[in-house]
């Protein structure tokens, strides 16, 4: 006959480690996943805060650079306002001359005419100070009118000139027209050479004009004379 060793609280202990062992591995389990899922949350976090810091950096850069190029710019904008008022300036004080202007305006014109720069250089290159003038001597002609009933009347110069005009009438208190042109009115003179085309000028006195003859260059200044005249002033020079 044997008799049984079995203790009923063995098995309860046995049970009670059993579960006081689930739970231990269940608790570890769950706090290393935990544990593991914080340092991943941990390190996405600082990555970005990394990434934000990175972004905030490079627009602080981008920034500084743009506000660096629009002072550059400003500066290049006021270096050429200031340069461009300079130019203008210097412009206004090269055509304050009267001839100057004048001859600006002329070489505009012939070029706008169809004339080469290249020819006008070479023409205004080639001019120079006049050389072995005469002294100036004075001729006179009366101003035909549409009252004025006498003969033709020219100035005849050396060269094969010839200088006329008319004009219009003077008119006395009665607002009658006279013989005698009014010089305050424009005229229309002409300077004719012998056998070519006439030049005529229309204006106001005193007129002026000048013309190449041969080898001689001819200035001309008309001015109002005595009734019924003007008087023609004049020089020559040697051309070219």
């Amino acid at each position: 006959m044997s008799f049984s060793s079995y203790n009923p609280n063995d098995r309860y202990r046995q049970r009670s480690a059993r579960r006081t062992s689930g739970i231990l591995t269940f608790m570890f389990v769950f706090f290393s996943i935990f544990g593991a899922g914080y340092w991943v949350g941990g390190v996405r976090s600082q990555q970005r805060i990394y990434i934000l810091q990175e972004e905030k950096r490079i627009l602080g850069e981008e920034s500084t650079n743009g506000q660096n190029a629009m002072i550059e710019l400003r500066a290049e904008a006021q270096t050429a306002s200031v340069r461009l008022e300079q130019i203008r300036a210097s412009y206004d004080e090269l055509l304050s001359d009267g001839a100057m202007r004048d001859l600006v305006t002329l070489v505009r014109k012939q070029i706008d005419q169809g004339v080469g720069a290249e020819r006008l250089e070479s023409v205004i290159l080639s001019a120079r100070p006049p050389q072995n003038c005469s002294d100036p001597e004075n001729k006179r002609f009366v101003v035909i009118t549409p009252v004025y009933n006498g003969p033709s009347s020219k100035a005849f110069i050396r060269g094969g000139i010839s200088v006329f005009g008319k004009g219009v009438s003077s008119k006395n208190s009665k607002g009658k027209k006279e013989a005698w042109f009014d010089p305050s009115q424009p005229v229309e003179v002409t300077f004719q050479v012998k056998g070519q085309t006439p030049t005529t000028k229309k204006g106001v006195l005193p007129i002026h004009n000048s013309m190449v003859v041969g080898n001689k260059e001819y200035r001309f200044t008309v001015t109002a004379g005595a009734k019924s005249f003007v008087k023609v002033t004049f020089d020559h020079c040697d051309y070219p």
